[in-house]
């Protein structure tokens, strides 16, 4: 027996049980489930925007898919496997200081340690140091070179439209 939802077809019974069991099995397998976002410790104002912002980010980063993650009300996103992830809330690296230069993209400066910046077989983080609250992206690096360009373009917009400006990173 089966029924047609939305062009799919849903089989009732054991066997199509069994598949669509498997086929969860292989996607959870493959996504590895939520991804963990740590708790910034970001302030009730902060937790308000933050969650605006977090609203209006892309479905798709890099040409990854948008992953959930845990906690369900963290105030973050994730992307892909190995995960992209943002965090929004968070307080500014502890290497950047008022001599510190961003990589702009799209009207964005992004502080990312020198470190990271030079080694591109790293994972690298990115940080929207001029905006409150400040929003850090942690990019692994399989997606370098190519998926960082991406991910700063992709993020600019939201970050522009919902974050406050307080000083340009550049």
């Amino acid at each position: 027996m089966s029924t047609r939802t939305r062009g799919v077809v849903v089989r009732r019974g054991v066997a199509g049980l069994g598949v669509g069991l498997a086929g969860l099995v292989l996607l959870s397998a493959c996504t590895g489930g939520p991804v963990q976002i740590e708790d910034p410790g970001a302030s009730a104002l902060d937790r308000a925007a933050c969650e605006t912002f977090l609203e209006a980010v892309p479905d798709r980063l890099a040409s990854q898919e948008q992953r959930a993650v845990a906690p369900a009300d963290a105030l973050g996103a994730a992307w892909g496997d190995p995960a992209i992830t943002l965090t929004c809330g968070v307080s500014l690296p502890d290497d950047f200081d008022a001599f510190a230069t961003c990589e702009e993209a799209n009207g964005v400066g992004w502080f990312v340690s020198s470190a990271e910046r030079e080694d591109q077989e790293s994972d690298v983080t990115f940080t929207a140091a001029g905006f409150r609250p400040i929003v850090q992206v942690h990019l692994p690096a399989s997606y370098r070179p190519e998926g960082a360009a991406a991910v700063i373009s992709q993020l600019a917009e939201p970050v522009r439209d919902h974050l406050t400006l307080v000083q340009p990173c550049t």
